[in-house]
Parts: C-alpha cells; sequence; structure tokens
C-alpha cells in the first residue's frame, strides 16, 4: 500500500494527500509533523467554512435521502437506526467513538450488503463535523477505511451486486471528492466515481429509462442512488456521469413514473410497506425531469393535483415495453384511476400485475401448463418479443416462448384504450397431434378475489372498491352446455383449464375494465370459421363475437398456416385480428397481425 493509498500510514504529512486548496496552515503543521496543531487547524477549518453545503441540505425535500425508496429487503430496522442517527449529527454524550470502530471492525470483516452501503455513505457525510467529537487517529482511520471500500468496489463487476456497487463504487467516492477536495486522493476519486456511475446508468436501464428485469426489486433504490449524486454533481465541475449517462438518468426518471403503482410504489417489486416515494420521485422530477414529465406524474402519482392546462393528447404514450429489458407498461391513460398492466417476461414464470380503479386486482405470476397427451411440456427458451404495438387504438404485445415435443406458446396482450377492456391469450402451437391440455395461472393481488356467476361462466375479478368483469371466450356461455375446461378460483389465483385435440389450442380471456358497463348485459359466442365452405376444427382456427351493453368487439385467431378463411362473412388471411363493431355494424380493426 502506498501513501497516497493510505492517508493513515503518511500521517498526512506528505505533500500527495493536500490538495492546494488545502487551508496553508494545515498544509505547513502537518509537513512540518506538527499532528497535533495540524489537527487543530484542520477541525477549525471543517467548523468555519461554509463551502461545500452539507449533502442533507442541498435537496428541498424532507426527510433523510439514504432512505429514499428503501425497504426492509435494503435496509433493516438496526441500519435504519444508525442512519436516521448519523443524519441528525454525533453528539459528545453519546459513544460515537467505540461505535465508529465497532463499525469498521464489522465491515472490514464481514460481507457487505446494501445496507452497509449507505451506513458508509451516511458516515462519509457526518465526517465534516464529526472531526469536532472523534479523535484524530478515528477520523483518519474512518477516511481511510471508507476509501478502501470504495476503491474494491469501483474495481467490482456491476452485474454481481448492482446496487451494492453503485452505493460503494459510486456513490461513496463522489460523497467524499464532494466534501473533501481539500485532500487529494477524495478529490481524485471524483473521476473512477463519474465513470461507476456511468457505466451502472448505460448498462442496467436501456435507452428510454426502463431498467432491466433483474434489477426491477432494486430500481427505486438505484435511482435515489443516481439521484443524490446528480444532486451532488451540481456543485461538482464535471458533475456525476457522462453526458450520455446522464440522458439515461432523465429517462429512468420517466420510467420511475410510467412504473408507479396507484399508491406510488413501484410495479412489479415488492412494496416492503414503503408505499410512497414522495420525496425521491420529487427529488429525481427536480434533478432530471422535463415538463412533460411532470405534467405526468402530476396525473400518475398519488398527492399531487393534475398541473393546469395538460393536454393528455399531447404527453407521451403512456405505454411502453423494451424488449432488452424484457419489461412492459400497457396504459391507455396517465391517470391513477387509468387500468395498468406491467409486465417482466425474462424468465418463463413472469411476473404480472393489473391494477383497476387505483386497486391492484392481479399480482404474481401468469403461469402456463401445457400437456400433450398426457406429458407435461417443458419450457426450452426464455420469452421473445414477437410484435409491439402502441398507437391510439391500442397497446400489443406478443411473445413466443419454445416447449419440449416441438410445441410453442404465442402470448397476445391487448389494452385497449378507448374501449378499455384488456385481452389475455395462450396460443398452443406446433404440437404433435395429440390431446391437448392447458392451464393458465393468474395470481391474484392480496385484496382481490374472483366472484363467478352462478348460471354462465362469465366472472367478476373484484377488489375492495375497484372491479372487472372476466369473460372466458373458449368456454361457452352458459355452464348447462358441455364445456372444454373451466374458470376458477384456487383462493390465491385464477385458473383457467382448456382441453382439446389435434396439438394445437387458444386461450383467450376478455377483461372488461370499464366500469360503467359492469351492470350491463354481456354476452359471448364462439363463431363459426370456415375455409372452402368446409367448417375448420378449433386447432386450426378459433372466432369469438364479444357483447357487453351495446358495445361489440370480433376476435380471430389462427393457429395453422394462415390462409382465406371466412369469419361473419369476412374472408381472413390474417393471424390474429381483435378489431370493434362500430354503430353501422362495419368491422374497424384495433389490431391486425398478418401471417408469416
Amino acid at each position: 500500500m502506498t501513501r497516497l493509498d493510505s492517508m493513515q500510514e503518511s500521517s498526512h504529512t506528505d505533500d500527495q494527500v493536500w490538495h492546494k486548496s488545502a487551508p496553508e496552515g494545515v498544509r505547513r503543521a502537518y509537513g512540518r509533523g506538527d499532528q497535533e496543531q495540524g489537527w487543530a487547524r484542520w477541525q477549525e477549518y471543517l467548523a468555519n467554512r461554509t463551502s461545500p453545503v452539507p449533502p442533507h441540505e442541498l435537496s428541498a425535500c424532507d426527510g433523510n435521502a439514504l432512505l429514499w425508496g428503501t425497504g426492509e429487503s435494503t435496509v433493516d430496522a438496526n441500519a435504519r437506526r444508525l442512519l436516521l442517527t448519523l443524519g441528525n449529527g454525533l453528539h459528545r454524550q453519546s459513544p460515537w467513538s467505540e461505535r465508529a470502530e465497532a463499525w469498521i471492525e464489522r465491515t472490514a470483516a464481514e460481507p457487505l450488503d446494501e445496507a452497509r452501503g449507505l451506513e458508509a455513505i451516511a458516515w462519509a457525510r457526518i465526517l465534516p463535523p464529526a472531526s469536532a467529537t472523534l479523535p484524530s487517529s478515528l477520523w483518519w482511520k474512518l477516511l481511510d477505511h471508507l476509501r478502501g471500500l470504495a476503491r474494491e468496489a469501483c474495481e467490482s463487476p456491476l452485474e454481481k451486486r448492482p446496487l451494492l456497487q453503485q452505493l460503494l463504487g459510486g456513490e461513496l467516492p463522489l460523497t467524499l471528492a464532494y466534501l473533501f477536495p481539500e485532500i487529494a486522493p477524495c478529490r481524485k476519486a471524483a473521476k473512477p466515481a463519474r465513470k461507476t456511475l456511468s457505466a451502472g446508468m448505460l448498462e442496467l436501464i436501456d435507452g428510454e429509462g426502463l431498467p432491466n428485469s433483474r434489477i426491477l426489486d432494486v430500481f427505486r433504490p438505484l435511482l435515489a442512488c443516481w439521484t443524490r449524486c446528480r444532486i451532488l454533481g451540481e456543485h461538482l465541475e464535471k458533475g456525476c456521469s457522462s453526458a450520455t449517462a446522464g440522458m439515461q438518468y432523465e429517462w429512468a426518471v420517466r420510467a420511475a413514473v410510467r412504473l408507479a403503482r396507484p399508491d406510488g410504489s413501484q410495479a412489479l417489486s415488492e412494496a416492503d410497506g414503503q408505499t410512497d416515494d414522495s420525496d425521491l420521485l420529487a427529488a429525481a422530477l427536480a434533478c432530471g425531469g422535463d415538463d412533460n414529465d411532470k405534467a405526468m406524474a402530476s396525473l400518475a402519482l398519488p398527492g399531487r393535483a393534475p398541473l393546469k392546462g395538460i393536454d393528455a393528447d399531447r404527453l407521451p404514450l403512456p405505454a411502453d415495453n423494451s424488449s432488452w429489458a424484457a419489461v412492459a407498461v400497457l396504459q391507455p391513460g396517465w391517470g391513477r384511476h387509468e387500468p395498468k398492466l406491467a409486465l417482466s417476461y425474462e424468465k418463463p414464470d413472469f411476473r404480472m400485475e393489473l391494477s383497476q380503479q387505483a386497486e391492484l386486482l392481479l399480482d404474481g405470476t401468469w403461469t402456463p401448463e401445457v400437456r400433450l397427451g398426457g406429458e407435461l411440456l417443458q419450457p426450452e427458451s426464455t420469452w421473445q418479443e414477437m410484435c409491439w404495438v402502441s398507437d391510439k387504438d391500442v397497446d400489443y404485445l406478443e411473445l413466443q416462448i419454445e416447449l419440449s415435443r416441438g410445441a410453442r406458446i404465442q402470448r397476445h396482450i391487448a389494452m385497449a384504450r378507448k374501449d378499455r377492456f384488456l385481452f389475455l391469450a395462450d396460443a398452443i402451437l406446433d404440437g404433435p397431434d395429440e390431446s391437448i391440455e392447458y392451464r393458465g395461472r393468474f395470481s391474484l393481488a392480496p385484496d382481490a378475489g374472483l366472484a363467478p356467476a352462478e348460471e354462465t361462466h362469465e366472472a367478476f375479478l373484484l377488489g375492495r372498491k375497484a372491479a372487472a368483469l372476466l369473460l372466458p371466450l373458449a368456454l361457452p356461455e352458459w355452464r348447462t352446455e358441455h364445456s372444454p375446461g373451466r374458470l376458477a378460483s384456487t383462493g390465491e389465483a385464477i385458473e383457467f383449464q382448456l382441453s382439446g385435440q389435434g396439438g394445437a389450442l387458444f386461450a383467450p380471456l376478455f377483461f372488461d375494465l370499464k366500469p360503467r358497463r359492469m351492470t350491463q348485459l354481456a354476452t359471448w359466442r364462439r363463431l363459426t370459421v370456415a375455409a372452402d365452405r368446409q367448417v375448420v376444427p378449433p386447432n386450426v382456427a378459433a372466432g369469438y363475437r364479444v357483447m357487453v351493453g351495446k358495445h361489440q368487439w370480433l376476435i380471430y385467431r389462427s393457429l395453422a398456416a394462415p390462409a382465406n378463411r371466412t369469419l361473419l362473412g369476412h374472408n381472413l388471411s390474417t393471424e390474429l385480428l381483435i378489431a370493434r363493431f362500430d354503430r353501422t355494424g362495419e368491422v374497424e380493426s384495433l389490431i391486425e397481425i398478418e401471417g408469416e
């Protein structure tokens, strides 16, 4: 270890330790070996300097910024108490020397986690006033230890523990560089800190801000880290990151608004009781949000009034999808009470949550189970994006996963904007000509349940106040008719079971999300599909007509090679059609997918 690496060993007399901006009296005293006088002058200087301003005074938000975006999974009760205590300053009557020594020993001996990373930043923030409380040897030992943690983290791989690496390898050295520009090694730490933070912003989120699926659980804490660094960077000559990474941060702020649940917590993550990160989001919007972001936040986040003069038609589309991140959000508008479907499809058992009227109705996974000839098929790939469309009519996402025995599932997800319905369907394709059984399992939110009708196969998906009408289109409307499957609740999930023959099957669910239609008559019919004047079997193509009140829709899916077929007098050669009937009975396409 060189003298520059360890300020403790150098006794702070080496010219390499002090930058020219350090007080001359401090440099001279340490230069002649008078550590007692040097420490006294350093204490006096730290007590009286007016710049840099303490980090907690840089943000207009109340509360402890180090707790932004954290829950019990990130910060345990002991760490939370320490962060709050350090945020209030060191008091002489408390045994801070013993606590600092114990913290140094523990973090030197034990593997570090994210809570220890936040504690390290808290100790760094308290170092200037701590010079009046801690003995000089311990003060320098603590600073030296923090620098060592930062150096090690800068060299650690980002993908292993991204939040810990960004805290210790980015925010910690940037904090030391901000607080101690008079100390040369601290001042120089800003460069690797910027490199680390830039890499995090560029590698963990896509080109338009959506976080990679694997970091969804720590996206808010990461945004908090980057926001605190952004605040510090406004007072550093070269900021906290590269310009390109800075643009990524601004996109991430918008993504945070897009991914917010109605209660303010983040979609697709554990809420941990931290349902309102209002301070974090307010600070992030102040640092990286533009006028559109602030307008969208006023509509989407709790505790805010919509900004005056908002033209919703001029705002960016509320939906987004990233095949790189394997994350999608489908929603017709930015308002908190609008329907929102959030998806994370990195793994075969992907996560999904549906909110309606500001309540979660579905929350967990959408799990498919397919059997051919009684044999359970296994996934042989991850979900791959096949198609993404987001326009004035619909948000549509199509995914595909390969299964054993040459079969595959194509998953269709459509959110109709004006029509206010959600369409979810799995199409099982290319299986051998055998019996086929499908079971789709949709996890319910804790406060939601399924209420099936007594005489028909329809059901209501119910929350505390919110509701959605659920129509299992592949089942007959009336329970008295022969049915190829069932729709039921297991208490924790909805299960949709369907069976067929011929190695292909279509399992569609229609969710009516417009509250005013809930009390109106709903009906649906499976339609006859023909080709060359012959009725085609359900393993070749399927068509449905749905009516709720006066509103009607047409749905068609080809399960074999696309061909010219007829449905309700319409000639179709497409793979998928979701359409509405207008008032004159004409068919208006919402989404149409051509065959391969």
